[in-house]
């Protein structure tokens, strides 16, 4: 009796929920490159460059575990708000020309959950928020605790979904611009971290998503993946030490 191909015996990765992480990532890079057009300000380039620098760095993460067939990811503990604090400018990137507010309180929140699921998960919901805004609605991220679980909120003042609409994009079926058909993978992300998802939405009134996970004992987070903020020097830094900015 021949023995089984390894290959066929490992787990392979949802190949629908990779490819909205990768889209997710190429957003993040084409719109940090159309604001660079814009000629920004210093402190906003800096952050732009972070965010082409990240985006740029989760996605061959995420390719290098593809070719070496790491899934499912353990999950590890790790603070939500410092991992929101290093989202923060692929956020920027991804809301454009809209307006967003990311509010986080300055204490640690611990959760334990696969760290690039939970990136991917926020990007996520940060693109389709933006899909359904002009240049001046808002998006707003918020984390909070309540208890032993911890709310993260993506929500906007854009255009809202109808009932079949909403239906159709939890279903994660097919739709003619395919926004809003990765919350099926964010409902997944959510379950596989025991928590849940919630949605409310109205056609011309916004729509509200929010994360409910279990919290962890705050001792418990893995430093090994606490993120690590990049640096940017400003322009006085340029000059003196007569440098570019490059990632970290």
């Amino acid at each position: 009796m021949h023995d089984q191909p390894v290959l066929a015996t490992m787990s392979t990765p949802p190949s629908r929920e990779v490819i909205h992480d990768l889209r997710n990532l190429f957003g993040v890079l084409a719109a940090a490159g159309r604001l660079l057009e814009d000629d920004p300000s210093e402190a906003r380039r800096a952050k732009l460059l972070s965010a082409i620098a990240s985006a740029a760095e989760r996605g061959g993460q995420l390719t290098t575990d593809l070719l070496a067939r790491r899934w499912p990811v353990e999950p590890s503990a790790f603070d939500a708000c410092a991992r929101l604090a290093t989202l923060e400018p692929m956020m920027q990137a991804l809301a454009g020309r809209a307006s967003i507010r990311i509010d986080r309180p300055k204490g640690p929140l611990p959760v334990r959950a696969d760290t690039a699921g939970f990136d991917a998960a926020i990007l996520e919901l940060v693109a389709n928020a933006r899909a359904a805004l002009s240049a001046w609605n808002h998006i707003t991220v918020r984390v909070h605790a309540a208890g032993k679980r911890i709310w993260l909120t993506v929500a906007d003042d854009g255009d809202g979904m109808d009932a079949g609409t909403l239906a159709t994009a939890l279903d994660g079926r097919e739709t003619q611009s395919a926004n809003g058909t990765g919350l099926g993978r964010v409902s997944r992300f959510a379950r596989e971290a025991d928590g849940s998802m919630h949605i409310r939405s109205r056609k011309g009134r916004g729509t509200v998503v929010s994360l409910n996970l279990p919290m962890v004992i705050s001792g418990a987070v893995d430093e090994s993946v606490a993120p690590k903020a990049r640096h940017f020097p400003q322009a006085k830094e340029k000059i003196r030490e007569n440098r570019q900015p490059i990632a970290a």
